[in-house]
């Protein structure tokens, strides 16, 4: 029997239509396209749908059939015409402003099976503090969120200050101390985390969850850049660091303490002589997934659809590192 699969990424299939592109976000975005479209198009007897923003090159892999978004008062009508064919979809997109969420309503308001994260749990990792909370009342270490610029606590060293729903280092500042972290938030009241700089190793990890279970597919280096105190992610070592029992640990506690997470989901954490601590969880690809079938061969759409459709896990493999270079720049101390 022959299904249909709709693969789309915001950024690539016009999310941002008649809107400037960013370039960084362009090219992430497309990795992510093409990685996905490329699992897709490996299954057996499937019809692959995406969307494409025309002002961008067409996507790597052609077997898969565009539906082209010119402009963005189209975008709708091309969404849900692409959702009305599928028999389950898979959305990539930024968690800022309620995105992803709200376009995971839409899957499920359709009853399409959605290859994600539900829209309730998508909703709550859009929020780091709010996330950070839920993670906290399950006992699993995370960075505290400060609100407040008359109320940061008396912590030496330097400060991270960034956009509460932001996706990864979206608007990431670093600064030396505790008052230039108070006096960022006064210039951008509301929506706005302060957060004490943790020393230890930028890290992610990419899961694989079901019904409140998740296996670890790989571990990754990050490699931040800093550019006059706005930091960047300029590469990404995926499987570069051999999983240990507390990340594996991790990736059970927060599969279980958020069961709403389904398919791929990253991990944004620091790795710290104390064990890991959770920056954020991305209930989505994210970029360093896109070197997973490379790494571990694993198929993430097939993956998904078993954990789905039957509540089983892939088993994991040893990953064979993988680099992906985002923006060359200065690396962040």
């Amino acid at each position: 029997m022959n299904q249909c699969i709709f693969v789309f990424e915001f950024i690539t299939g016009g999310g941002l239509a008649s809107a400037p592109l960013p370039p960084s976000l362009a090219r992430e975005g497309a990795l992510m396209r093409d990685a996905l479209l490329r699992d897709a198009l490996d299954l057996p007897d499937t019809t692959v749908l995406t969307l494409h923003d025309t002002r961008l090159d067409l996507p790597a892999h052609p077997e898969a059939e565009r539906i082209p978004v010119t402009e963005a008062a189209r975008f709708d009508a091309a969404f849900d015409a692409a959702l009305t064919r599928a028999d389950a979809v898979l959305v990539v997109a930024p968690e800022t402003g309620g995105v992803l969420a709200a376009l995971a309503a839409r899957v499920e308001a359709a009853g399409r099976p959605l290859l994600g994260c539900d829209s309730a749990t998508s909703a709550l990792a859009a929020s780091k503090s709010r996330t950070a909370r839920a993670l906290a009342r399950a006992g699993i270490a995370v960075l505290p969120h400060y609100t407040d610029p008359d109320t940061l606590p008396d912590i030496l060293g330097a400060w991270a200050v960034k956009p509460d729903d932001g996706a990864g280092c979206d608007d990431l500042q670093r600064l030396p101390d505790r008052a230039a972290a108070a006096e960022a938030l006064r210039a951008a009241p509301g929506g706005r985390v302060a957060q004490p700089w943790l020393e230890g190793e930028a890290c992610s990890m990419n899961l694989l969850c079901v019904r409140g279970h998740a296996v670890l597919l790989s571990v990754n280096r990050q490699v931040l850049a800093d550019n006059g105190g706005r930091i960047t992610l300029a590469a990404l070592a995926v499987g570069d660091i051999p999983a240990s029992p507390a990340h594996e640990r991790l990736a059970e506690r927060i599969a279980a303490t958020l069961p709403g997470l389904l398919g791929p989901v990253g991990v944004d954490f620091v790795d710290t002589d104390d064990g890991p601590v959770v920056v954020e969880i991305n209930p989505r690809m994210s970029t360093s997934a896109c070197a997973l079938r490379d790494a571990t061969g694993i198929n993430l759409i097939a993956a998904t659809l078993d954990a789905l459709r039957r509540g089983r896990l892939p088993q994991p493999a040893t990953p064979r590192p993988q680099r992906i270079v985002l923006a060359p720049a200065r690396e962040a101390a």
